[in-house]
Protein backbone atom coordinates (compact mmCIF):
# COMPACT_ATOMS: atom_id res chain seq x y z
CA UNK A 1 0.00 0.00 0.00
CA UNK A 2 1.12 3.08 -0.81
CA UNK A 3 2.39 5.48 2.16
CA UNK A 4 0.32 8.81 0.90
CA UNK A 5 -3.03 6.46 0.69
CA UNK A 6 -2.23 5.40 4.40
CA UNK A 7 -1.62 9.19 5.32
CA UNK A 8 -4.61 10.23 4.25
CA UNK A 9 -7.22 7.69 6.45
CA UNK A 10 -6.27 10.32 9.32
CA UNK A 11 -7.72 13.23 7.52
CA UNK A 12 -10.88 11.07 6.24
CA UNK A 13 -12.07 10.30 9.64
CA UNK A 14 -11.79 13.62 10.70
CA UNK A 15 -13.61 14.44 7.63
CA UNK A 16 -16.36 11.83 8.23
CA UNK A 17 -16.98 12.67 12.18
CA UNK A 18 -17.13 15.72 10.86
CA UNK A 19 -19.54 15.57 8.32
CA UNK A 20 -21.86 13.71 10.28
CA UNK A 21 -21.95 16.16 12.50
CA UNK A 22 -22.90 18.76 10.27
CA UNK A 23 -25.60 16.07 8.85
CA UNK A 24 -27.20 15.94 12.42
CA UNK A 25 -26.67 19.64 12.76
CA UNK A 26 -28.86 20.50 9.67
CA UNK A 27 -31.44 17.60 10.60
CA UNK A 28 -32.09 19.92 14.02
CA UNK A 29 -32.44 23.02 12.40
CA UNK A 30 -28.96 24.10 12.76
CA UNK A 31 -28.65 25.46 9.73
CA UNK A 32 -25.71 28.02 9.90
CA UNK A 33 -23.33 25.93 12.22
CA UNK A 34 -24.23 22.66 10.16
CA UNK A 35 -23.02 24.34 6.76
CA UNK A 36 -20.44 25.64 8.52
CA UNK A 37 -19.18 22.27 9.44
CA UNK A 38 -20.06 21.11 6.15
CA UNK A 39 -17.42 23.50 4.38
CA UNK A 40 -14.79 23.14 7.39
CA UNK A 41 -14.90 19.08 6.76
CA UNK A 42 -14.57 20.02 2.51
CA UNK A 43 -11.74 21.82 3.35
CA UNK A 44 -10.03 19.61 5.59
CA UNK A 45 -10.09 16.95 2.82
CA UNK A 46 -9.22 19.19 -0.25
CA UNK A 47 -6.13 20.23 1.83
CA UNK A 48 -5.00 17.05 2.82
CA UNK A 49 -5.71 15.57 -0.91
CA UNK A 50 -3.84 18.52 -2.68
CA UNK A 51 -0.64 18.36 0.46
CA UNK A 52 0.09 14.71 -0.27
CA UNK A 53 -0.92 13.75 -4.22
CA UNK A 54 -0.81 17.55 -5.71
CA UNK A 55 2.12 19.22 -3.96
CA UNK A 56 4.90 19.53 -5.60
CA UNK A 57 7.65 17.99 -2.77
CA UNK A 58 11.14 19.47 -2.54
Amino acid sequence: MNMKWLLLLFPLAITYYTYTYGRWALKNGYKRGGIGVLVLAAFVLALAVYALFVRQEF
